[in-house]
C-alpha cells in the first residue's frame, strides 16, 4: 500500500471518529425540536413584541405536532447550522416542513432599537409601540427608496399601495409591517396561497417562526437529469414565471433573487412535475394600479447587465412601470447559463444535435442578450419554447 492512500485512510478513520463523537454528543433534537422551538415562540409573543400576538397562545404546536427527521440524522445536524435561519422537521409524525426562523441575526431586535434610537426611548424602556406616531414611522422606513433587500413596495413611497396591500392580510399592523421589513415571507406565502400561485402551503406561524410545506428537492439537483425530465421542468417553470409576474388584483411579483437553490421541484408518478418557489422574501411587489404609475409607463424591457457571478437589475426602472419581464428574462438566463454566463452550466445545457433542441438554444440566446428595441416578447419567446418542448415529448 502506498504512503499516500495509507495516508487518506488514517484521515478517514480520523474523520468517521469524529463524526462518531458528534453524533454520541449531540443532543436528541427529535426529543428536543419542539420544546425550542416553543420556547422561542414565548420569547418572541411575551418579550420581543407583545403587541404583534394579541391572541392566544399557540406556542405549545410545536411542541404538541413536531418532530425531528428521525430518518436522517445528519440532516438534521446539517441543518442545525443552516446560515439561512431554515430547518426540517415532521408535522403529526407523516409530513416532512420546512422550519424558517424569522428574525435571522437578530433583525427585529435591530429594528426596535433603530426605532427607540429615533424616539429618543431609553435601552432599557426599549419596546416596539403600538402608537399612530410609532406606526407612521415604520411605514416610512417600510416604504424607504434606499430599501434594496427584502420586500420591497413600489411604488417607492406610495402609501396608497402599501395600504392595498396591507389590507389583504389578518393580523396588526405593527406585526405586519415588521415583517415587510425584516422577512414577508409569512405574508406573502399566504396571499400567493389564496391565488393560486407556486410557493410552498403556509402551515403555522407562532411568533417570529414559519412552518411551511416541504415542495421537493431543490432544481440545483436536476442539472445531469435527462433531457426529458429537465424539459418537463422547464415547461412548468414557465407557467409558473409566467403567473407570479401576471400576479392578481394589479399586484406584480418579481423574484430578485432566482437561482436553482430557491426552485423547489417535485416528480410527481403520473410523469408530471410540481415547481414552487421556495424564498420569496427577496422580491419587489408593485402595485401596478397605482395613480404614480402614468400610461406613459406602462412597460420596461430588461437588459443583460454585467454582474461577474450576480444577477443585476435597476429597481428603479421596475418600480416605475407597470410592468417588467425581468422574471422573464431571469428563467431564460437560469435555462441558458449560469450567472457566469457559462452556457454548459445552464438548466437546459445538451450535447444532442436535434433541431428543436438548437431552435429553443436560439431563442434564449435571444432572451438574455437582446438589447431593446431589438428585443421580442420575452412571454411570446417562453410561448414558443413551450411549444418547441411539446414537440419534443
Amino acid at each position: 500500500m502506498s504512503i499516500n492512500r495509507l495516508a487518506i485512510l488514517k484521515k478517514l478513520h480520523l474523520l468517521l471518529l469524529l463524526l462518531c463523537i458528534i453524533l454520541k454528543y449531540y443532543p436528541k433534537e427529535r426529543e428536543s425540536l419542539g420544546e425550542n422551538l416553543s420556547r422561542q415562540c414565548e420569547y418572541d409573543i411575551q418579550h420581543l413584541c407583545p403587541s404583534c400576538f394579541p391572541g392566544p397562545n399557540e406556542c405549545n404546536f410545536f411542541k404538541d405536532r413536531l418532530t425531528a427527521d428521525e430518518n436522517d440524522p445528519l440532516d438534521q445536524l446539517a441543518c442545525q447550522f443552516n446560515q439561512h435561519g431554515v430547518s426540517y422537521g415532521v408535522l403529526d409524525k407523516n409530513q416532512t416542513v420546512v422550519i424558517k426562523r424569522l428574525n435571522q441575526n437578530e433583525q427585529v431586535e435591530h429594528l426596535r432599537d433603530l426605532l427607540c434610537e429615533k424616539f429618543k426611548i431609553a435601552e432599557k424602556n426599549c419596546e416596539f409601540g403600538n402608537d399612530e406616531l410609532f406606526l407612521a414611522t415604520l411605514r416610512r422606513m417600510v416604504l424607504n427608496k434606499d430599501r434594496v433587500e427584502g420586500c420591497i413596495i413600489c411604488p417607492v413611497n406610495d402609501e396608497a399601495a402599501l395600504d392595498r396591500l396591507l389590507y389583504k392580510f389578518n393580523g396588526p399592523e405593527l406585526l405586519k409591517l415588521i415583517l415587510i421589513y425584516t422577512n414577508a415571507q409569512p405574508l406573502l406565502l399566504q396571499l400567493l396561497n389564496e391565488n393560486n400561485l407556486r410557493a410552498p402551503k403556509f402551515m403555522f406561524q407562532g411568533g417570529f417562526t414559519l412552518v411551511e410545506s416541504f415542495d421537493g428537492d431543490r432544481l440545483t439537483n436536476f442539472y445531469s437529469s435527462s433531457i426529458k425530465t429537465r424539459l418537463t421542468i422547464a415547461n412548468e417553470l414557465v407557467n409558473a414565471i409566467l403567473s407570479i409576474t401576471d400576479g392578481f388584483d394589479g399586484f406584480r411579483f418579481y423574484l430578485t433573487d432566482i437561482n436553482p437553490d430557491n426552485i423547489a421541484i417535485k416528480l410527481q408518478s403520473n410523469d408530471t412535475v410540481m415547481v414552487s418557489f421556495i424564498d420569496v422574501n427577496n422580491i419587489i411587489v408593485l402595485d401596478s394600479r397605482s395613480d404614480r404609475l402614468g400610461r406613459d409607463r406602462q412597460k420596461t424591457v430588461h437588459t443583460r447587465i454585467e454582474c461577474d457571478g450576480c444577477f443585476a437589475y435597476v429597481q428603479d426602472e421596475i418600480c416605475s412601470h407597470q410592468y417588467s419581464d425581468i422574471n422573464l428574462f431571469a428563467i431564460c438566463q437560469l435555462f441558458l447559463e449560469n450567472l457566469n454566463g457559462n452556457s454548459n452550466a445552464g438548466f437546459l445545457h445538451f450535447a444532442e444535435n436535434r433541431p428543436e433542441l438548437k431552435r429553443i438554444q436560439e431563442l434564449l440566446k435571444h432572451c438574455v442578450y437582446c438589447h431593446p428595441p431589438d428585443c421580442q416578447d420575452r412571454k411570446m419567446i417562453l410561448q414558443e419554447i413551450q411549444r418547441t418542448i411539446q414537440l419534443i415529448k
